[in-house]
């Protein structure tokens, strides 16, 4: 009964939901450990319906440390929790369940860590860099594809040609949960692009996927983080560069610049909005260093 509903659950998220197959492996893995700890401990336990605070501790307790018995970080925990909650809110959903159990225990505080972005000044050494080969050019396009558009790269490596659209200058993007959405690329995104689908024939493309490997096919995206590497290697820029640092960058100069929570939460293809709202701590963050740089009582000793 236990493990028939955490089936059930997980086709529910495979199927409807269309989650990763790491979104999927994860829930799975933890909900497994769930029904582990209540097939060993508790013998009167048949159903979810049982599940009290007595449960739930012994639960908590045992997603503290991992399979080789290390003691697991807060944010470790506090994510299997979270994943185990969202199993319950499916069986309320489905009339199983009335109440989350979760809610009868307390989940460790988590230390949120603000994204790491590059400075103005690295983003243009790095997107300045005049390509060397063909390879170049295509992890150049990429770069400045990245940084223009915010797209995260497991959504880069996606493109075919036909989702991007020079003359309107945009680019159609499946998003987490199988979701299309279309979002604006700069001009010189689509320069280099069009620099790069000139000599994209040297590839020897055996599919339309806009970005290829040396092989002609679609591009993984490992590669494209080992390709970024190098290419922020060759161009000087001092701190380690990966894709997803373009995407904070992309949206940390958008709030900047005056753009609203909204349209970047668009953008960026955020289900919600308070996954965008990292950045205005981000942006907040900027402003007060810009503050205790320029202000000339704001490093003032006190007597």
């Amino acid at each position: 009964m236990l493990a028939d509903e955490v089936n059930r659950f997980i086709d529910h998220l495979r199927y409807e939901k269309r989650a990763s197959v790491h979104t999927i492996n994860s829930y799975s893995n933890v909900l497994k450990r769930a029904v582990a700890v209540l097939e060993r401990e508790f013998d009167n336990v048949k159903s979810w319906q049982d599940v009290g605070l007595e449960q739930m501790r012994a639960i908590q307790r045992d997603f503290n440390f991992n399979d080789e018995n290390v003691k697991q970080s807060n944010n470790s925990v506090a994510h299997d929790l979270y994943a185990l909650s969202s199993f319950f809110k499916y069986l309320i959903k489905q009339g199983s369940l009335q109440d989350n159990p979760c809610s009868l225990i307390k989940a460790p505080k988590v230390k949120r860590h603000l994204p790491k972005i590059l400075t103005l000044n690295e983003v243009d050494v790095l997107l300045d860099y005049e390509p060397k080969d063909l390879f170049e050019l295509r992890d150049s396009a990429i770069a400045e594809l990245l940084f223009s558009s915010g797209l995260r790269v497991s959504e880069l490596v996606g493109l075919d040609l036909k989702d991007l659209n020079h003359e309107t200058k945009e680019v159609r993007v499946l998003g987490k949960g199988s979701k299309y959405r279309i979002v604006p690329v700069g001009q010189k995104a689509i320069d280099k692009i069009t620099n790069y689908l000139k000599v994209r024939d040297e590839f020897k493309p055996s599919e339309d996927a806009l970005f290829l490997n040396k092989y002609g096919r679609r591009l993984t995206t490992r590669a494209v983080e080992q390709n970024l590497d190098k290419l922020s290697v060759k161009a000087g820029v001092q701190t380690h560069l990966n894709p997803h640092k373009l995407r904070h960058s992309f949206a940390t100069e958008l709030l900047q610049g005056g753009a609203d929570l909204r349209s970047v939460q668009e953008m960026l293809g955020h289900a919600s909005l308070a996954a965008t709202q990292i950045y205005t701590h981000l942006d907040f963050e900027h402003l007060k260093s810009v503050y205790n740089k320029a202000h000339p009582l704001a490093n003032r000793k006190k007597n």
